[in-house]
């Protein structure tokens, strides 16, 4: 061991070498050899050699401080620190160098040494922070290998939680983090002191703190943790304030979202706490609640919380924070209301049920009248508010004030209000129900208290609110008191009820669902009365098999005395408060007359059900009940219930008649007229005055109650006084009056003989005068031509003929004569017998079709009843005239109305008014005839005429029902049902239904023993018998009105061969006759005259022997249900509604049994059936539970089995199909929706469409274990079948079922996606709009609309379905699926000929590269291979979006890919110059991934710089513009070209090499670019540029040329004259102007002025002896042969003056040139040519046009410029000086050379100020100017006096001339001359 002294001696050594280090690289050397041993031997015991050490180090840092290019050993450092980590001294000195050196090391360095930063301290926080700082800035860099087991080791974090957890707080401290904050600042919303603290070390300006949070996202975003760990972070980052960090966050959390479990506690908890702070005891460790911005963020994720996710206490917190907290705002709010209605409704209820007042409080601050929230805050206030009165009634019922505010304010709320206070209110009845159980008693011991209903103190309370809300003058009030009304109270408790009476008879808009509650149906005119019970009997309402089943609830009544002494006491307050009542008429009412009519039909309803009828009101065979129960009850008495209602209706009809009061005053004068009558006499004079109304039943029924008063309020004489009047004044009365006076007569005589004939009194009819007279008058009547007399003369002749014999007496009536030619109708007297004229006319009435029906029906029941009244004459006549009516046309109710007769004529008797005693014999027809009469209508049953068939079915129904007890008709019960089996195979359905109505009569009938063979009879009859073919006759009627067009399988035929086919299954032949009358279903069963023929065939005892049989009857019955025919669905619902009582139970019961039976039959022969089995499974399907699945049932047997034998269950097989039946439905339902059928083919497209939404709900990931069941049973065959099937129906069904089970299902997909998504790719394309694909077809010259267009078809590709699909399959895609899939994708890539299909996979390119960025590296060379393939395609959308997929996919290539990439593309470009994917692919890279393209500048500035100097066209614009417009993105301004001039001349090299000419052309204008722009600084490569330029210009004229030869004047500029290239360039462009062409001529000769004008070269004597020939000419002809010169004959005037425009533009050039190349300097040349140069100016420029002349002008303005003369000096020596000359004479002097000069000039300009051309004077006056300036430098008074006299003279010409520039120009020339001193 070395002493101290050595240690010492050592650190002096380094001492001594740092100090000798006198560079960086020395002192680096020596730093990082000897650093890490001193700060090892801190460590030392000896305190001197510590203070030595504290020496070097502190020299070392002081040394390494001002040098920042000196690299320290960090990792040596890092290792030193993590081995001898015991010392702190030593830790203090590691980290202060590690902090210095690391910044220093290069960016791959420090991610190399980043898992060694972040992990080598473990237990000091304050160290741990520093070197996490370390890291923050460089996180964005680090580069994330892509295999996901690499991504792991980046920091190395997996074995050290403890680190990983605080490194991931520092992150979201840091993402917490506000812009510009400094430590000086508050502690910020979300984070602690301590956090604060740590990250405000740095103290980041607002741009640095941007770049360490994009750098965080953009790490955490590479995978390197786990989803869970970042979803917070990310949640923090999407609700940054700077968009650069917020969007890719917002990105991947839309990805990280779909796989967090919601339902974890792990993965929410960290929402909650960063809500609402960790609540840490230690005060600098404990968090504030975050900001509102993030609180925005993450409530949108708690309210995905479910299950054990919810976490009740946190949650109220949120609640709170989120409503009354400092850091919230309007959407925070509306989210934690959202949040606490989640919560309410999900969370556990036990502890929600002890917070519910908690929350109750909370929400009830934020709403109601006096809240100043905003709508939508209280709208979800509301609508929580809702949620918890759903989940805990139990609160919301002990506070009724809660209901009271909620009330009022919903009556002052803005409308926006109404629908969430709707909800809550509505939502609220059903805990202030009525608790039945509570007061009911199980017992009949006391009825009277099982009635009574006993309400709460705060349920009167709620009566009493809600009495007050039910005249409300809101809709929307009255519709909740309705709710609260049908919710709250018992049906049968009367106060309840006349509230929604009221509210029935003022809200139109309310009455039926108030009507629904009070009746069981939403209209009074369908009501089921057999579904009605009153609370005094409260049994079960019988079964009704002959009514349609509808969905009407049982409904109890209360009781009549309970509603009407509530009604009762309502009325009298009412009518005591005069703000309550109305006035009709004279008369106060209580109620308006609408209200009033619904009181007095509900009051109705009650009376007869309280008496215990049940029936309709007003049938007349339960009338003796009701009798009954008045006479019982009634007294007259105000305290008596049917006194009071009598006073009720009394009041109504005083105030206005109408037939509800009229009706009820019937009934209670109909069956107590003599408790009544004598008390309402007074109402005979307003019911006198209704006689007369228009109104026909209004007068019918006022006269029946008329016609009562007056028979039995007045004594006999009174009464025939009154008759003999109204019998005496009817004739003056007007029509109407007429039929009401008479139906009065009518049934005043009716009542009369009824009560005589009770009484048993006894009176000659015949004598009675007033009777005779009546008869008379009514038989008389009878004969009118009145319809409406003669049907009330019907009427009467119908209520007295059955009670009395019509006395035969003579009377005279009036008759037609009889006319044979077509004259008005005369008429005559005649006398005959009454009872003659009777029954003549009441049967001509009968026969004749013109009659309406109604009166028929009238005449049928009156034939009947006068054989009840006078058997003798009218029972024989009538038998056989009914005979004689079997052929007339009637319609079913005719015929029902003349079976009745007849059955009152055989019986003696009214069969509709109940049966007679026992002992009553009709003593006018025996057996004998009884026999006669039906064996003659049996004789007519196999007559084919339809009217015949029809009667004599309804008539021998009639008899086999009411003439039973005949035994005439029980010994041919055998032919009877022959006879009825005949007309069950008629054509008609109503035949049919009487039939098997007929059928099942006889088989009652029948005793046991006969029952069996009458069922196997009929069996045989129907499935194995033929029907014979029906005779055709004269009469036969081929197609009956209606028959045609229906389907030959429907019809009750059918129907009933299925029963039998049924029946026989069963082995029960029996059961057929109980299906059959079940099967009945016609309108005309349920009419009044039906009614009669009511049949109720299933006893309790039938319905008994069917239990055992319902497993085979309930599934085929349920398939029967849906059969498209109408009439067999109607049918089997009769029958399924008679067995079956709990539809739902037992349809659970038999669920798999009914789907067996409809797959079975889904593929059935008969089209029917299918539709019928698509219909049942849709139904099936429905249930409130979901769909019903295998795997659960399955899963209860074995945990049943499991605890029974306490065993493990045994698992599913792998091949398994764990839902069978529901993969069997699918495939079943696809092969019919490839029916033949159409309708078929619809209906199972509904049912799919159904079945898709049932199953996606099913697969749900909620569901565990059943929804994978689901999913995996029928995704195979989706994939398989569905997606690739030939039906589009059936691949769009599959493509959108497969889109939501991804959403419900998730992961579930994955094996499945390398078929999928190749599959959805292509169905893309063919689901493409073929009416944009032909438009686009269409529109192929007009590239513009159809670019258009086809952009549209790819907007539509892309927001399809199946693109949606895909984009969701990209979230479960690995690089395993891809690799699987690639091949397939590829093939579609480079081979689809649909658009749809090209561009959905270059979005699917481009989501790949998104989702699996690096990881695809291996792939992407390929798929950079499809897309260049794009690129090439001849439609331009495809090749731009191709372009768009190569950008996404250039971030994750190789560099060797990228490099080939942009050589294509440079070849492409090559060869397609106008191909715009080029340019746009550039631009996609740039875009996605800038930084890559800075790295490959060499690759692409050549061609950018290349393609931006194309030619330009109108066509091409936009195409150049786009590479203009990249190039200034990636390499803009003069420092791009110059700095990348090195690669782009070896491009511009190669062009001009090219033998293309466009592109020499190309080539030269970028040239002329660089030289325009850099010709200061371009040094060496102008000459290389000139001499490709030279070289490009040897050989012949191209189009285009002409720009090199711009190029090369443009190089020009800056280029030393004296170099040996001037020479070769000044001759290449010389030779290049002897060409002949003109155009190219211009150029050349353009091109050369401004060469000669740079290079400052004379060359003016070559020039002018080349071309000033050219302004002598006149035209082009001289420069082309003689062949030319014939053609010019045959120009057109166009062609014509095209050439002369060329010409002319030639000529300026000339000029130009020739003004251009005038030297400056070569003295030798101007004295030759100066002279001549003005004189032939002036003289050419008359003879040209005007744009020559101006060029001229402008030429002789340079040529006075550089004229040397002016600046020789004034000496005479000088002047006298000779030049050598050229045919110039010597001895002109100087003044004589400028005055010639300025003579031709000054003409020129005179000339010119006479042209009225504004450019013409601008340049003469320019001349004038530069002469003035060089004559006054020259000082040459003479001529400048003679230039101003000529001003002076030639100004007024110029003046004329108002154009600015010239007069701009005048001035200046005025006020040179004006400062010229003579």
């Amino acid at each position: 061991m070395s002493s101290a002294s050595d240690e010492i001696e050592l650190l002096e050594r380094v001492l001594f070498r740092l100090g000798a280090a006198d560079t960086d690289e020395k002192l680096e050397s020596t730093v990082g050899r000897f650093l890490t041993p001193v700060i090892l031997k801190i460590t030392s015991p000896n305190e001197n050699v510590r203070a030595k050490v504290i020496e070097v180090l502190t020299h070392i840092k002081r040394r390494v401080t001002s040098r920042s290019q000196v690299q320290l050993p960090v990792d040596a450092l890092l290792d030193q620190y993590v081995i001898h980590g015991y010392s702190p001294f030593l830790l203090n000195f590691a980290i202060i160098f590690i902090i210095m050196g690391y910044p220093r090391l290069s960016i791959e360095s420090r991610s190399e040494l980043a898992s060694k930063v972040v992990g080598c301290e473990e237990n000091m926080e304050n160290y741990q922070d520093k070197f996490f700082m370390l890291l923050l800035p460089i996180l964005g860099e680090i580069k994330v290998p892509d295999d996901p087991k690499e991504r792991s080791q980046v920091l190395k974090l997996d074995d050290k939680p403890k680190i990983r957890k605080n490194f991931l707080n520092l992150l979201l401290d840091v993402l917490l983090l506000p812009y510009g904050i400094t430590p000086e600042h508050d502690v910020p919303p979300g984070m602690s002191t301590y956090s604060f603290k740590r990250v405000t070390v740095s103290n980041w300006r607002a741009e640095e703190l941007e770049q360490i949070k994009k750098g965080i996202v953009r790490f955490i975003c590479t995978g390197v943790f786990n989803d869970q760990e970042i979803f917070v972070l990310l949640v923090v980052a999407s609700a940054d304030t700077r968009f650069s960090v917020a969007t890719p966050a917002i990105a991947e959390l839309s990805k990280v979202s779909t796989v967090i479990d919601f339902s974890d506690p792990h993965a929410t908890e960290p929402l909650y706490v960063l809500f609402s702070g960790n609540r840490s005891t230690d005060p600098d460790r404990k968090t504030n609640p975050c900001c509102a911005r993030v609180r925005q963020k993450l409530l949108q994720y708690l309210i995905k919380c479910r299950g054990k996710g919810i976490n009740p206490a946190n949650g109220i917190q949120v609640i709170f924070e989120g409503l009354f907290g400092a850091n919230t705002n309007q959407k925070c709010k509306v989210l934690a209301l959202q949040f606490a209605e989640n919560l309410i409704k999900d969370g556990p209820i036990a502890l929600i049920s002890k917070l519910a007042k908690v929350i109750l409080g909370g929400i009830g601050q934020i709403i109601g009248r006096e809240s100043s929230e905003p709508i939508d805050v209280q709208n979800a206030a509301y609508t929580a508010m809702a949620q918890l009165a759903r989940t805990c009634p139990e609160v919301v019922n002990e506070d009724l004030k809660i209901v009271l505010s909620y009330f009022n304010h919903l009556a002052n709320a803005p409308p926006e209000l109404h629908s969430s206070i709707r909800e809550a209110l509505v939502s609220m009845a059903p805990a202030f129900s009525w608790e039945k159980k509570k007061y009911n008693v199980n017992n009949d011991e006391d009825v009277e208290m099982d009635n009574e209903i006993h309400l709460s103190g705060q349920q009167h309370l709620l009566l009493a609110m809600l009495s007050d809300n039910a005249e409300a003058k809101l809709h929307i009030i009255q519709n909740v008191t309705s709710v609260f009304l049908t919710t709250c109270f018992p049906e049968s408790y009367a106060p309840a009820r006349y509230l929604l009476l009221l509210i029935a008879g003022e809200r139109n808009s309310l009455r039926e669902n108030v009507t629904t509650y009070l009746y069981g149906v939403s209209k009074k005119d369908h009501v089921n009365y057999n579904m009605l019970s009153s609370i005094e009997y409260p049994e079960e309402a019988s079964d009704d098999f002959n009514k349609s089943a509808q969905d009407q609830k049982r409904v109890v009544l209360p009781s009549f005395k309970s509603m009407m002494q509530h009604v009762h006491s309502m009325t009298e307050k009412r009518l005591a408060k005069s703000s309550s009542y109305v006035v009709v008429g004279r008369t106060k009412l209580p109620f308006t007359l609408e209200v009033y009519e619904e009181v007095l039909d509900y009051l109705r309803v009650c009376l007869w059900y309280s008496a215990g009828i049940r029936s309709f009101p007003g049938d007349e065979r339960y009338a003796h009940i009701l009798k009954q129960y008045i006479a019982n009850n009634y007294e007259e008495s105000d305290n008596n219930e049917l006194h009071q209602y009598l006073q009720f209706v009394q009041r109504s009809i005083e105030a206005k008649r109408t037939e509800s009061n009229l009706i009820c005053l019937y009934d209670l004068l109909h069956v107590a007229p003599e408790l009544i009558a004598k008390s309402q006499m007074h109402l005979l004079q307003p019911l006198s005055n209704s006689l007369k109304d228009i109104s026909e039943t209004m007068r019918i029924n006022v006269a029946q109650v008329y016609g009562i008063l007056l028979a039995n309020g007045y004594s006999d004489d009174e009464f025939n006084t009154q008759v003999s009047e109204y019998i005496a004044d009817i004739k003056q009365k007007s029509l109407e009056h007429k039929h009401g006076w008479l139906l009065v007569i009518g049934h005043a005589f009716s009542r009369k003989l009824e009560n005589l004939k009770a009484n048993n009194s006894s009176i000659n009819i015949a004598e009675w005068k007033q009777f005779v007279e009546a008869i008379k008058l009514i038989s008389k009547m009878l004969c009118e031509t009145q319809w409406l007399l003669v049907s009330a003369a019907l009427n009467c002749i119908s209520m007295i003929g059955k009670i009395v014999i019509i006395p035969n007496v003579a009377v005279e009536i009036t008759i037609p004569k009889e006319n044979d030619e077509d004259e008005v109708v005369e008429f005559q007297t005649a006398t005959a017998e009454t009872k003659t004229i009777i029954f003549t006319v009441v049967f001509s009435i009968l026969r004749s079709t013109s009659t309406r029906a109604k009166i028929r029906e009238v005449a049928a029941k009156c034939m009947g009843h006068l054989a009840i009244g006078d058997g003798s004459h009218f029972t024989q006549r009538n038998l056989e005239k009914f005979l004689s009516l079997v052929k007339v046309p009637k319609d079913a109710a005719l015929n029902i109305a003349i079976s009745e007769a007849i059955v009152s004529t055989l019986n003696g008797y009214d069969v509709t008014t109940g049966t007679p005693p026992v002992d009553f014999v009709n003593e006018h027809c025996d057996e004998k005839s009884f026999e006669a009469f039906l064996n003659s209508i049996i004789r007519l049953v196999p007559e084919p005429n339809p009217h015949s068939r029809q009667a004599t079915s309804v008539w021998l129904l009639g008899i086999v029902k009411h003439c039973s007890h005949h035994p005439t008709l029980l010994n041919k019960k055998e032919i009877l049902q022959f006879a009825f089996t005949e007309l069950l195979s008629d054509d008609s359905e109503f035949v049919q239904d009487v039939a098997s109505r007929g059928l099942g009569l006889v088989y009652s009938l029948s005793s046991s023993e006969s029952q069996h063979d009458l069922a196997n009879s009929l069996l045989n009859q129907l499935i194995g018998g033929k029907r014979s073919v029906n005779k055709v006759t004269e009469e036969t009627e081929l197609f009956p009105e209606g028959t045609l067009g229906k389907t030959p399988m429907g019809g009750n035929i059918t129907t009933y061969k299925e029963l039998c086919a049924l029946a026989s299954d069963l082995n029960q032949p029996e059961m057929v006759y109980q299906f059959m009358q079940l099967a009945n279903h016609n309108a005309a069963w349920t009419s009044k005259l039906g009614a009669a023929f009511g049949l109720k065939s299933l006893s309790k005892n039938s319905k008994a022997k069917m239990q055992p049989y319902l497993g085979k009857i309930i599934p085929r019955l349920y398939r029967y249900k849906y059969d498209p025919t109408p009439k067999i669905q109607n049918s089997m619902i009769s029958i399924w509604d008679s067995i079956v009582t709990d539809s739902k139970e037992v349809v659970e019961k038999y669920y798999w049994e009914i789907l067996r039976e409809i797959l079975d039959n889904l593929t059935f022969k008969e089209w029917r059936v299918r539709i019928a089995c698509c219909l049942a499974v849709r139904d099936l399907l429905k249930r409130s539970n979901g769909l019903r699945l295998r795997t659960e049932e399955n899963m209860i047997q074995k945990l049943k089995v499991v605890e029974k034998s306490k065993t493990a269950p045994v698992s599913m097989e792998v091949d398994e199909v764990p839902e069978p039946e529901l993969k069997e439905l699918w495939s079943q339902l696809f092969r019919v929706m490839d029916d033949i059928h159409e309708g078929t083919r619809q209906t199972a497209q509904g049912t799919v469409t159904f079945l898709s939404k049932v199953c996606v709900v099913a697969a749900s990931s909620d569901h565990g274990k059943s929804g994978l069941a689901v999913s995996s049973s029928i995704l195979p065959l989706l994939l398989e079948t569905g997606v690739t099937h030939t039906v589009a129906d059936i691949r769009k069904i599959s493509i959108r079922t497969i889109s939501e089970l991804i959403d419900s299902s998730g992961s579930l997909i994955k094996p499945h996606l390398a078929a999928l998504i190749p599959c959805l790719l292509k169905a893309t394309g063919e689901l493409d709009s073929t009416k944009l694909s032909y438009l686009s077809a269409r529109l192929g010259n007009d590239n513009e609309a159809q670019e258009a267009v086809d952009s549209l078809r790819a907007e539509a590709a892309k927001s399809h379905h199946t693109t949606e699909t895909i984009t969701k399959c990209v979230r479960f895609l690995d690089y395993e699926s891809l690799e699987q899939m690639t091949p397939a994708v590829l093939e579609l890539m480079k081979t689809s000929v649909n658009l749809g299909t090209k561009i959905t996979c270059a979005h699917f390119v481009c989501l790949l590269s998104i989702h699996l960025s690096k990881e695809m590296t291996p792939l992407v060379a390929k798929y950079l291979g499809a897309c260049f393939v794009g690129l090439k395609d001849r439609n331009p959308t495809v090749r731009k979006y191709s372009a768009s997929a190569i950008g996404h996919l250039m971030g994750n290539a190789k560099e060797q890919s990228i490099k080939n990439l942009f050589v294509k593309l440079d070849e492409l470009y090559m060869e397609s110059p106008s191909n715009r994917s080029v340019v746009q692919t550039i631009h996609a890279i740039n875009k996605r991934h800038p930084e890559l393209l800075k790295d490959y500048l060499d690759s692409v500035i050549p061609l950018v710089f290349f393609a931006m100097h194309e030619e330009q066209t109108e066509e091409n614009k936009a195409h150049i513009e786009s590479w203009k417009d990249l190039w200034n993105e990636i390499s803009p301004g003069d420092a791009g070209i110059r700095l990348n001039l090195n690669v782009i001349i070896p491009k511009l090299e190669k062009s001009l090499n090219d033998a293309s000419w466009h592109r020499k052309a190309q080539a030269a204008n970028a040239i002329h670019t660089i030289a325009q722009r850099l010709w200061s600084t371009i040094g060496e490569d102008r000459i290389r540029l000139i001499n490709l330029l030279l070289v490009g210009l040897q050989g012949r004229t191209f189009d285009g040329k002409q720009r090199l030869l711009q190029a090369l004047a443009a190089l020009c500029k800056g280029l030393d004259n004296k170099h040996e290239v001037c020479e070769r360039l000044i001759e290449s462009a010389m030779r290049e102007c002897r060409k002949e062409e003109p155009r190219y001529r211009t150029n050349a000769l353009s091109s050369l002025g401004d060469i000669l004008e740079e290079l400052n070269v004379d060359r003016f004597e070559d020039v002018y002896n080349m071309i000033w020939y050219l302004l002598d000419e006149k035209d082009l002809r001289k420069s082309e042969t003689s062949d030319d010169e014939d053609n010019k004959k045959d120009l057109t005037a166009d062609e014509r003056n095209k050439r002369a425009q060329i010409f002319n533009k030639l000529k300026e050039t000339v000029c130009d040139t020739l003004g251009k190349s005038w030297p400056k300097n070569a003295i030798e040349t101007q004295n030759k040519y100066q002279i001549m140069f003005a004189e032939r100016c002036s003289l050419c420029l008359k003879d040209n046009t005007r744009p020559v002349q101006v060029s001229l002008l402008v030429a002789l303005t340079k040529f006075l410029d550089r004229l040397r003369i002016f600046d020789e000096l004034k000496t005479a020596e000088v002047n006298q000086i000779v030049e050598k000359k050229l045919k110039v004479d010597t001895l002109q002097t100087r003044e004589v050379i400028v005055q010639k000069i300025c003579n031709d000039v000054l003409s020129a300009v005179s000339y010119a100020a006479g042209v009225p051309h504004t450019g013409l004077r601008k340049e003469a006056l320019n001349i004038v100017l530069i002469l003035i300036k060089r004559l006054s430098e020259a000082n040459d008074m003479k001529q400048l006096q003679i230039v101003k006299k000529f001003f002076e003279e030639e100004i007024v010409k110029f003046q004329k001339d108002n154009a600015p520039e010239v007069r701009c120009r005048i001035n200046d020339i005025e006020d040179k001359l004006s400062k010229i001193t003579y």
